[in-house]
C-alpha cells in the first residue's frame, strides 16, 4: 500500500489551497481534450476531484488515480454531493495499478504531477509505461509549471490568507534549492477562526524537480514519444515569453 505523504495532510483544505491556485482554466482545457475523443481518460494524480469530477460531470468516461487515501476520501464525498459515481484507484507513479491490457484515450498529467518524479530515468519510465497504456493514436498529455529563479530562504513566508468556510487558511511557505536541482518545499498552514484564534496547524514537506519544456521535450523523446504540439498556458493567450505554464500532447510509439 502507498505510504502516507505530504498530501494526505491537506486533502480537508486542498480545494482552497491548491485549487484556488492555478490562475488559468485548466480544467476547462483538460474537459475540451477528453471530449473531443473517443475512449476512457485517466487522470494521474486526481487529488480531490478538481478535474476529474469536471470530467464526469460533463459526460467524459474518466477514470482517476492518487496516491493519497484522503484526498481519493474526500473526492467521494464531493463526488455524492454531486450525483456522481466515479471510478477511483489508489496508486503511485512508480507503481501504476493498471492491468497490462487497461487502455485510455488519454492520459492526463496534470499541475506539474511530473515534477515529483525526481529522477529523470524514472520519468523516462513512467511516459513509456503511460505510452504502452495508450489506444492508438492515444494522447498524454504532460504539464508543468516553467520553472523561475528560485532562492533558498530559510524563514517562513507568507503565501496568502483565504477564506475556508466561516474560516480562515493561512499558508506560509519556505524553500531550500538544493544543488542537484530539486526544491525542498515546507509549508506551514494555519485555519484560524473569525477571530483570529488558530484551530489547526500543519506543515507539510515536499521535493520537487523543476523541467523546462525542453527538459520535457527530451524525457518524451527518451520515451519513444512524439510531441503533437506544446501548448503554452492552457491555449489561453500564451505565446512561450513569459508563460507560466507548458503542456506537451504526447503521441505513444509504434
Amino acid at each position: 500500500m502507498p505510504t502516507p505523504w505530504s498530501y494526505d495532510a491537506i486533502a480537508e483544505v486542498y480545494a482552497t489551497d491548491m485549487g484556488q491556485s492555478m490562475p488559468f482554466d485548466d480544467v476547462g482545457w483538460y474537459r475540451t481534450l477528453a471530449l473531443q475523443r473517443t475512449g476512457a481518460t485517466l487522470e494521474l494524480g486526481c487529488g480531490t476531484g478538481r478535474i476529474l469530477l469536471e470530467l464526469l460531470a460533463a459526460g467524459a468516461d474518466a477514470v482517476g488515480m492518487d496516491r493519497s487515501l484522503p484526498m481519493l476520501q474526500r473526492l467521494q464525498r464531493d463526488a455524492l454531493a454531486r450525483s456522481l459515481a466515479p471510478r477511483v484507484v489508489q496508486g503511485d507513479l512508480a507503481n501504476l495499478p493498471f492491468a497490462p491490457a487497461a487502455r485510455f484515450a488519454t492520459i492526463l498529467l496534470p499541475y506539474s504531477l511530473i515534477t515529483y518524479v525526481l529522477a529523470r530515468d524514472a520519468a523516462v519510465t513512467l511516459l513509456r509505461r503511460l505510452a504502452a497504456l495508450l489506444e492508438p493514436q492515444g494522447l498524454i498529455v504532460l504539464d508543468a509549471f516553467v520553472p523561475q529563479a528560485v532562492a533558498s530562504f530559510s524563514d517562513f513566508r507568507l503565501d496568502y490568507r483565504r477564506p475556508h468556510g466561516p474560516h480562515t487558511l493561512q499558508r506560509e511557505k519556505r524553500i531550500d534549492a538544493r544543488a542537484d536541482g530539486c526544491n525542498r518545499i515546507e509549508r506551514r498552514y494555519r485555519l484560524l477562526d473569525a477571530g483570529g484564534t488558530e484551530l489547526q496547524s500543519f506543515t507539510t514537506t515536499e521535493t520537487i524537480r523543476p523541467y523546462t519544456p525542453d527538459a520535457l521535450r527530451a524525457l518524451a523523446a527518451a520515451a519513444g514519444c512524439g510531441v503533437e504540439r506544446l501548448a503554452w498556458d492552457y491555449d489561453q493567450g500564451g505565446n512561450g515569453s513569459g508563460a507560466r505554464f507548458a503542456s506537451l500532447l504526447l503521441r505513444g510509439g509504434d
